[in-house]
């Protein structure tokens, strides 16, 4: 099940509704929204991107590089200091 996005409308700030989305590149995605009010109709544009790493992929895009967040780098720290003194 896909998880939507949900904006309110910046002047109403009543309930929007995704009226179309294209994808501009492999971490990038327009979505233009509609306030669901008649009265008010206000359609807005936004761009979603993918802009830090929580986990690695298992299978990774070669062409595709963003950096680590800095949670995932401590939980990485973690997680290796964990199995040195385990393996000790």
């Amino acid at each position: 099940m896909a998880t939507r996005m949900m904006f309110l409308c910046p002047h109403c700030k009543g309930k929007t509704k995704t009226r179309t989305s294209r994808g501009l590149s492999p971490t990038l995605r327009e979505l233009i929204y509609q306030c669901e009010d008649p009265e008010c109709s206000y359609s807005f544009v936004v761009q979603a991107e993918a802009v830090r790493t929580l986990s690695p992929s298992g299978k990774p895009d070669p062409s595709i590089n963003l950096p680590q967040s800095p949670i995932a780098l401590v939980r990485a720290q973690t997680t290796t200091a964990g199995a040195t003194s385990a393996a000790a």
